[in-house]
């Protein structure tokens, strides 16, 4: 059985792959995102991002709960 290399990849195929990762962890205004942790149990576990606060935090909407303040470690992208 042959062992396997595995190849390393080039500055052009490195660069797109960091590229597209930093893209993909801008949040925009009028993106839902998953929470990673819910204000509350009985809440759905998914916001709209509404617009950013000038401290980096963001205001969202939560349905079946309402508005509510988060910073990007509480939230991801669905994918």
């Amino acid at each position: 059985m042959k062992p396997i290399t595995r190849q390393h990849p080039n500055k052009f195929t490195r660069n797109i792959r960091q590229n597209t990762t930093f893209q993909c962890l801008v949040p925009l205004p009028s993106t839902w995102v998953n929470l990673l942790e819910p204000p509350t149990s009985s809440c759905y576990d998914e916001a709209l991002l509404m617009c950013q606060y000038p401290d980096g935090h963001w205001a969202a909407w939560i349905p079946d709960f309402g508005e509510i303040k988060l910073h990007s470690g509480q939230f991801c992208r669905m994918s």
